[in-house]
């Protein structure tokens, strides 16, 4: 079961070549010139920047069509890699959390940056560089690309990322204002949230009754009452018998978490719908709600 609260304000085809022979064909006649092909360009693009003292690196994941949506994704504490893996757990890199989350929001449209952490996959160290150097300079350089359409960035934190985003939005702002914002497994509490001045989704857990009050319910509350205007918050807290949003397993020897399922639907749903101008023209105009509902699991 998962619990949802919601206040919303504001042919296969294949070419056959066929060789015929002639005779009698006249000299100096050119064979007619071969079909240009333009090379498919990379689903992953790779890059570095600099945060204080430690050069991060990066990538780009796109779909095929551009420009596209962008989700910068502000990872985990510690020393993490841009798949979701601390050093010496995983092997697989498509294993990571942040990978699989990736390819999922990738198949849907929407361009993914993600980077390692200093002393993690390829950065470098860094003594000084901090978890909120670190995601405004990765948010400075993703937004910067071609493929990617810098009116529809979204920010998806996850646990500390979720605390970095609130403690600096304004910067965020001032490189390219968010549309929309994710917190998943969410720090950040009342106060905080209101620093948030864009649609926001919370995902957390429901086992912990912190996650789903302090970090769930009285933030949707807050957000709802705050002075000026309300601001479309929507909570989705995923019941489950452990605690934590992710599962532990093991494939081929090998360490796999995943994350819960409903937590993945919940935000590729939340972030289709907000993907698009009118989208969230037609969020900010709609009458406030206050809807509780629990679903199972698709």
């Amino acid at each position: 079961m998962y619990y949802r609260a919601a206040r919303v304000c504001g042919a296969f085809s294949a070419a056959v070549a066929v060789a015929t022979l002639t005779f009698g064909t006249p000299s100096g006649v050119a064979a007619p010139a071969p079909e240009d092909r333009k090379p498919a360009r990379p689903s992953v693009v790779q890059t570095t920047f600099k945060s204080v003292d430690a050069v991060l690196a990066a990538q780009w994941d796109f779909p095929t069509q551009s420009p596209a949506p962008l989700v910068v994704l502000i990872p985990s504490g510690g020393r993490i890699d841009r798949n979701g893996w601390h050093p010496g757990l995983g092997e697989d890199a498509s294993h990571g959390i942040y990978a699989q989350l990736t390819s999922e929001l990738v198949a849907k449209g929407f361009a993914v940056f993600r980077y390692d952490k200093p002393g993690a996959g390829r950065s470098s160290p860094g003594r000084f560089a901090t978890e909120r150097s670190n995601a405004i300079e990765a948010y400075t350089r993703a937004i910067d690309h071609a493929r990617v359409d810098p009116e529809r960035v979204f920010l998806l934190g996850h646990s500390i990322g979720t605390d970095t985003i609130a403690g600096i939005f304004p910067r965020f702002e001032a490189v390219a204002a968010p549309v929309g914002t994710v917190l998943l497994d969410s720090m950040v509490g009342e106060t905080a949230s209101l620093r948030i001045k864009a649609p926001t989704l919370i995902v957390n857990s429901g086992r912990d009754p912190d996650d789903r009050y302090q970090y769930g319910e009285f933030v949707v509350e807050s957000r709802e009452r705050a002075e000026g205007k309300e601001m479309e918050t929507e909570l989705v807290v995923i019941d489950r018998d452990k605690r934590g949003l992710l599962s532990e397993s093991s494939k081929n020897g090998a360490t796999v978490l995943t994350l819960d399922p409903r937590a993945t639907g919940a935000i590729v749903d939340w972030l289709m719908r907000h993907r698009a101008g009118d989208d969230l023209a037609a969020a900010t105009l709609a009458p406030p709600a206050a809807a509780r509902r629990a679903a199972r699991p698709e």
